[in-house]
């Protein structure tokens, strides 16, 4: 019977297939973000949440199953169980995300960039501080007082017209590496870097 076995086999050998998704989950831990094709990245996804639930549990069982499926041990053992445990700890779930990215030159597969939340270059994070530079209502206050209309009532801030972009800041500053005052600098750098150059350049161009 074909229980129990409802996943992507990614024209693959099961051999092969374990072996490909081995690699890509090391390079996701190592460098936070990596580009790849949709499948793939869908079931890197569910793949790389294991591990970091591995890494916040910590114990030596959690550490020989990591050991078990990842490569590079040098590397991604001691950012597992370090700087990753630390970021999510108060995450329940929902580690990594998952950017389509088009269609690819040639055999016009569909790519997409998967990345670990909540890190430095977070696209969906640069995506808002982008969003925020161009935003006019910005210039007039500071990002202090647009959370504290947001607190107050979100229906009728009337700082920024695009309450989506309203919504995602205290998700931001939730997260454990931006604090106010560092998202206040980040967006002033940007809005000088489109006032000398004219425009803002896209998200994806942002280097972890």
């Amino acid at each position: 019977m074909h229980h129990g076995k409802h996943f992507r086999r990614l024209n693959r050998t099961m051999s092969h297939r374990k072996s490909m998704l081995r690699n890509l989950v090391t390079q996701l831990i190592q460098h936070d973000r990596i580009k790849t094709t949709l499948p793939k990245a869908q079931e890197l996804k569910a793949i790389a949440d294991q591990m970091i639930t591995l890494g916040k549990r910590g114990d030596l069982h959690a550490k020989v199953q990591a050991a078990s499926f990842l490569r590079e041990h040098e590397t991604t053992l001691p950012k597992l169980f370090g700087p990753l445990a630390e970021r999510f700890k108060s995450r329940k779930g929902g580690y990594t995300r998952i950017h389509k990215m088009g269609n690819r030159f040639g055999d016009n597969a569909p790519v997409a960039v998967i990345e670990l939340i909540d890190g430095p270059g977070d696209l969906k994070n640069q995506i808002l501080f982008k969003a925020l530079a161009r935003q006019e209502s910005v210039k007039a206050g500071s990002i202090k007082e647009i959370v504290e209309a947001n607190k107050e009532k979100l229906t009728t801030t009337e700082w920024l017209k695009n309450k989506a972009i309203t919504r995602q800041i205290p998700k931001v500053l939730a997260s454990n590496q931006w604090e106010l005052a560092d998202l206040e600098r980040k967006v002033a750098e940007l809005s000088i870097q489109r006032n000398k150059a004219g425009k803002i350049f896209d998200a994806t161009e942002t280097k972890a």
